[in-house]
């Protein structure tokens, strides 16, 4: 009976997210399974009510036989969203219906790995304010991610900020490559165009589809990323120390 109880509770709220975008954002969020059970909705929820404030959390319930779903994700035991429906968006499913067969559906709880992307003490190059704005970057991705989460709405403006953070990092690299005659400029230069060009057209897909559908669909380009800044930023840090410092 908690179970039904505390199961029509959470999905006769409001539900202002829709299944399809939490789906996606649990797809992109890198998360560990910390509990599996079938049916013990009690039990999932007071493992979240114990949680740290600070981490966050899916639940996942899915009942096979109604195919219907719901997620619920949880900021400490703050619960921050529910998304409910049926897997099949023809088909509608009684809210009332899904938590009589609560104890038939399957139920896990996801937590979200913090920081989500994690500066590294390899990843202090020795070259300031080089180091200080990738670590700015990574700093300000992990603020995306958590807006997300919140679905407060904030996440564009967000974003937005990432990609300005970004294009003046660009610029700021390519005037001591000009300042200091790199030698491997050309193929930087050319590297940071690409990024530019995708950057541009990840903003204009994100006002389009929304910022969790674009991430879903180009989330590559944040390990792209990473990838260059371990790599050409690393030889190009290494030349200006040895010829500036």
């Amino acid at each position: 009976m908690r179970d039904f109880q505390e199961c029509l509770n959470i999905v006769s709220r409001k539900v202002s997210n829709d299944l399809h975008s939490l789906e996606k954002l649990l797809d992109i969020s890198e998360v560990i399974i910390s509990e599996r059970v079938r049916g013990n909705l009690s039990r999932i929820l007071d493992s979240v009510a114990n949680a740290n404030p600070e981490e966050y959390y899916f639940v996942e319930i899915y009942n096979e036989e109604l195919k219907a779903r719901c997620i619920l994700v949880f900021e400490g035991g703050n619960l921050l969203r529910v998304a409910f429906g049926g897997t099949d968006s023809n088909v509608l499913v009684n809210p009332e219906d899904f938590c009589r067969r609560i104890s038939d559906s399957e139920i896990a709880l996801f937590k979200v790995v913090l920081p989500l992307l994690q500066w590294k003490q390899d990843m202090v190059f020795g070259f300031e304010p080089m180091d200080s704005q990738h670590e700015k970057i990574l700093h300000k991705w992990n603020e995306l991610i958590r807006e997300l989460l919140r679905g407060e709405g904030k996440e564009a403006v967000v974003l937005k900020e990432l990609v300005n953070e970004v294009f003046k990092h660009l610029a700021y690299e390519e005037d001591l490559m000009r300042r200091y005659k790199y030698p491997k400029a050309k193929q930087h230069f050319k590297d940071h165009e690409a990024f530019r060009s995708l950057l541009n057209q990840l903003i204009s897909r994100a006002d389009k589809i929304g910022v969790i559908g674009m991430l879903r669909e180009n989330i590559g380009f944040v390990y792209a990323y990473l990838a260059h800044l371990n790599s050409a930023d690393r030889e190009l840090a290494s030349f200006l120390k040895k010829n500036i410092l």
